[in-house]
């Protein structure tokens, strides 16, 4: 299974400085003051890195294509938060979310894959049976993290349109995409540590959810 991307997504409980700033200006010029901030996000990449920063009111996002390891993805994220927090200091964080795509090339031509998953987790009925594409999704809720699971054939053409901003050469035609999701939404103020931790847990999560789907996949344990 390889790791294509990850992303780390930090919405706030208020707008981020300088844009808390800008707000109050707003406020005070227009005479309004329950004014807010509209402003189209800021949008950073790092090409040689694979690496694109977006700041808006209310968030930061961290896209990272191709990380050589999960763990080392985190490492670049949790600096790069760390750093932009020594920039301007950041505020409470209302939710963050950490995503990790990962495919797995499968010998089979995609209808053949679409019939493979159709057969692994559906059962047979004449929409399942016409279907020619499926996409499937798991929601798990435990207190205020959300865990998602999202599994489906794909072809390489579709990643790179859909997920990949700087294209790759040497995609398998053909995989099992695997798009794993997880959500705290509990609002606490910035600590660096606490997300490393988070981030940490969730792709500890994600490693070991890619373990049993593929296992299961495989028929294995049975």
């Amino acid at each position: 299974m390889d790791l294509i991307k990850t992303v780390v997504r930090l919405e706030f409980s208020e707008p981020t400085h300088p844009w808390l700033e800008m707000r109050e200006i707003l406020r005070v010029a227009g005479e309004n003051p329950t004014a807010e901030l509209q402003a189209s996000p800021m949008v950073l990449d790092q090409p040689e890195k694979r690496q694109r920063v977006v700041l808006a009111v209310r968030t930061l996002t961290l896209e990272q294509e191709l990380p050589a390891s999960a763990d080392q993805s985190l490492d670049q994220a949790v600096e790069m938060i760390r750093r932009l927090n020594d920039a301007s200091s950041l505020p409470s964080v209302r939710q963050v979310r950490h995503d990790s795509v990962f495919i797995e090339p499968y010998p089979l031509p995609l209808h053949e894959l679409v019939v493979f998953l159709k057969e692994r987790f559906l059962q047979s009925n004449p929409t399942v049976e016409s279907a020619t594409d499926i996409g499937l999704t798991f929601d798990q809720h435990e207190d205020e993290v959300v865990k998602r699971i999202q599994i489906g054939p794909m072809d390489a053409e579709q990643l790179r349109q859909e997920f990949l901003r700087w294209p790759e050469e040497g995609i398998p035609d053909t995989f099992l995409f695997l798009g794993l999701a997880y959500e705290s939404n509990r609002e606490a103020p910035y600590a660096l540590e606490a997300l490393r931790e988070f981030m940490k847990n969730a792709i500890t999560w994600q490693a070991s959810q890619v373990e049993a789907i593929l296992s299961s996949l495989r028929g294995e344990g049975k």
